[in-house]
């Protein structure tokens, strides 16, 4: 891979860390081919990420190994992947996708089999590149990403609930609707923001209220809550 392509990639990773309000905490340089899994730079990234408890952010989804095995080894570590060009695959839906992959791989084979053999007994000429398996997978990979999507759904809703600032943040907006009324679309969230801060409060992710942060995550709050 070209220098430029590096640098590219080094850009897309700091710009995808910034947009998420987060800080890069170590750079890993891999520059094999996606589909070889001896990848010297994505295992140092591993371990890094698992001494530090950090999360580890790829630029493209295909530098990570196309390989299945290799797949399954990355998701096992347990660390949190993110993806700069397909943000909606976390490692949960990744592990979805490595055994969907594993899946077809063992059907496939399987099938091949049972339609080689199926023509040999027929005497026909097993040689030549006919295609000797369905089509029909389609149906079951969107089963696999709806699931892989409800179970993304379910684990980052029952993570933002047991956010200790989410929890102080909906208990203090029960006490402020007790004294001054129920929250509407009118109400001006300055003053909110004004007293979260007063009380060292902070958002989701650490950072300090303004108006539009503490309407934002009124928003979030009713939505986990409903």
């Amino acid at each position: 891979m070209s220098g430029l392509g590096l640098d590219a990639q080094k850009k897309i990773c700091e710009d995808y860390i910034r947009s998420k309000s987060g800080e890069c905490a170590a750079l890993f340089k891999d520059v094999e081919s996606g589909t070889h899994r001896d990848r010297s730079g994505l295992n140092s990234a591993i371990d890094f990420c698992k001494q530090t408890g950090s999360e580890l952010v790829i630029a493209k989804l295909d530098r990570l190994a196309r390989d299945v095995e290799f797949v399954f080894k990355v998701v096992n570590t347990g660390i949190e992947i993110h993806f700069c060009d397909m943000p909606v695959v976390n490692t949960m839906i990744l592990g979805v996708f490595a055994s969907v992959a594993q899946y077809e791989r063992e059907l496939t084979s399987a099938r091949t089999k049972q339609a080689l053999a199926a023509k040999k007994e027929r005497g026909e000429s097993t040689g030549g590149n006919n295609e000797l398996w369905g089509k029909n997978t389609g149906s079951d990979r969107a089963e696999a990403l709806r699931k892989a999507n409800e179970a993304s759904a379910r684990s980052k809703r029952e993570k933002a609930m047991a956010n200790p600032n989410n929890r102080a943040f909906r208990e203090f907006i029960e006490d402020w609707e007790m004294i001054y009324g129920k929250i509407t679309a009118n109400t001006d969230f300055q003053p909110i923001a004004d007293k979260l801060n007063e009380r060292g409060k902070t958002t989701a992710t650490g950072l300090p209220f303004t108006a539009n942060r503490a309407r934002a995550m009124y928003s979030t709050i009713k939505r986990l809550y409903a």
